[in-house]
């Protein structure tokens, strides 16, 4: 974490907005090939692979779809929590912030959020299958701003893609922490028309927060 960036920003915020896989669950097989049709499909609809099988089931003549179907499985089998993840989101309702998971995934790939973090742990859940909508747009953006009726500037949001996610949610006003777990950590993090904290897991959180 940057110590020199200035953290009064990020106090008397009300909301807290985390990113689901890579932030708080990590899963091994996370580069499974999906077309890129299919993938638009499942993440901006409330529709899982079996159904879209069953549904459309002669058309995918030039791609194993039942192939996915089991890998898609086998991953979301395989999925894990961090293990700084339940005490960090403990201690950020400690904090007596509101909290809420932003995401882009499937309705197959909402079997975890539910299974591995306790239901009270996130107020408000903005998953893009179930609002039709994915990050970057901004209607995303707008729609946890509607369901919680918290203005963007009272918003921290918690990621871990610079590009999709930080520089996105800060073009809308709404305050970035970038998650970056990668060993290679990133030089740049000070940019004139972006200021951002990094941190290497959501432990830090209690420095800031």
């Amino acid at each position: 974490m940057n110590e020199q960036l200035d953290l009064s920003k990020y106090e008397d915020k009300k909301l807290i907005a985390f990113d689901l896989y890579g932030t708080c669950i990590d899963h091994p097989f996370k580069n499974i090939k999906t077309p890129p049709k299919l993938k638009d499909i499942v993440t901006t609809q409330p529709i899982t692979l079996k159904e879209i099988e069953e549904k459309w089931e002669n058309f995918w003549d030039d791609f194993k779809i039942n192939d996915l179907i089991e890998s898609t499985k086998k991953d979301i089998e395989w999925t894990f929590l961090f293990p700084e993840t339940l005490e960090a989101l403990k201690y950020i309702k400690s904090k007596w912030y509101q909290t809420a998971v932003v995401s882009n995934l499937s309705k197959d790939y909402a079997e975890p959020l539910h299974r591995l973090i306790p239901e009270w742990n996130f107020d408000y859940e903005v998953l893009s299958f179930d609002v039709w909508t994915v990050k970057p747009n901004p209607k995303i953006y707008e729609y946890l701003k509607s369901l919680s009726w918290i203005d963007f500037k009272d918003i921290i949001m918690i990621w871990d893609s610079l590009k999709s996610d930080v520089v996105w949610s800060n073009s809308v006003w709404i305050i970035p922490i970038l998650l970056n777990r990668s060993e290679e950590w990133i030089k740049q993090i000070h940019k004139k028309w972006i200021d951002f904290i990094q941190i290497s897991t959501l432990a830090d959180l209690k420095e800031i927060l």
